[in-house]
């Protein structure tokens, strides 16, 4: 008798189950999946294309017409830009800065040498252009110190000024601006020391730009009073409790919740841009590509 009582309820049971999944709910769980699988297309459609927009910043840090107008620009990625170098050359135009300044990151590989000198071609104007190298143009010469030099020397002989561990001066309104270049931190070759102990003393400030952001940490107080920079993409992908820093990078910014725009860090002002190009996916979000309209006094 109890055996039958069991098989009875097992057979209920069955039938039970059999109903929930041939039944009404099963419906259902067909409209879930084509409504995720129309949202997760949705969001890869837009992701590529936050990839083409480009967003103005503005940073004053005086309200004098006398000022010195910089546009600073970061990881072009030039294998996975999809900003228009047109769209970008319209912004310079119609800013007209006194200076260019780019924040490292251009090539993946040392193919990638040409499709980079052709984009800065099309930025070209009668400003001046300063410039440093980030990790990936270490990493696209396998840190070849002869290679990574030579194509310094073609951007150089192209005009644009390669900042590595060194300084130029920049007039304007009769005061004297250090422009100053940081070797990118993960480099062998990064010696802060170096440049800061060699700045002319009668500058009315000391603008540097390097790659990584967490080199602020190696600059003593008092000797910059500008920093610039990029590498972090402002997240590129935008996940909740900012998982991508804690997940995918070590940085130490990362880690205080630094990763883009304006800060004060060891006294030193700094800013980090959002950058133009990709890295890893051609896709972001919530973190448009970014150009930077900076005003110095």
């Amino acid at each position: 008798m109890v055996t039958v009582i069991l098989i009875d309820r097992l057979n209920i049971t069955k039938s039970c189950i059999t109903y929930f999944i041939r039944g009404v709910p099963m419906t259902f769980l067909y409209v879930s999946f084509y409504i995720f699988w129309i949202v997760s297309v949705a969001a890869l459609i837009y992701m590529r294309f936050e990839t083409t927009l480009l967003k103005v910043s503005r940073v004053r840090f005086t309200k004098s017409k006398k000022h010195l107008k910089v546009v600073h620009l970061s990881d072009i990625h030039i294998s996975k830009m999809f900003v228009k170098t047109e769209k970008i050359k319209k912004v310079l135009t119609s800013e007209n800065p006194d200076i260019v300044v780019l924040t490292g990151d251009y090539i993946e590989a040392p193919k990638d040498e040409e499709k980079f000198l052709k984009f800065l071609e099309g930025i070209k104007g009668s400003y001046e252009m300063f410039m440093c190298f980030g990790n990936h143009e270490y990493k696209a010469f396998r840190r070849n110190k002869t290679r990574l030099q030579e194509f310094a020397d073609i951007l150089e002989s192209k005009g644009i000024k390669v900042l590595h561990n060194k300084s130029a001066s920049f007039f304007k309104n009769q005061k004297k601006y250090n422009i100053i270049g940081l070797e990118d931190i993960r480099s062998v070759r990064s010696d802060t020391m170096k440049v800061l102990d060699s700045l002319d003393m009668d500058a009315v400030a000391n603008i540097a730009i390097s790659h990584n952001p967490d080199i602020v940490f190696e600059i003593p107080y008092g000797k910059v009073d500008y920093l610039l920079c990029g590498h972090f993409h402002g997240g590129q992908i935008w996940m909740p409790f900012k998982l991508e820093f804690k997940l995918l990078r070590n940085d130490k910014l990362c880690k205080m919740g630094i990763i883009k725009g304006l800060h004060k860090v060891n006294n030193t002002i700094l800013y980090i841009n959002r950058g133009l190009g990709n890295v890893l996916f051609p896709l972001r979000f919530l973190s448009p590509p970014e150009i930077a309209i900076i005003y110095f006094p």
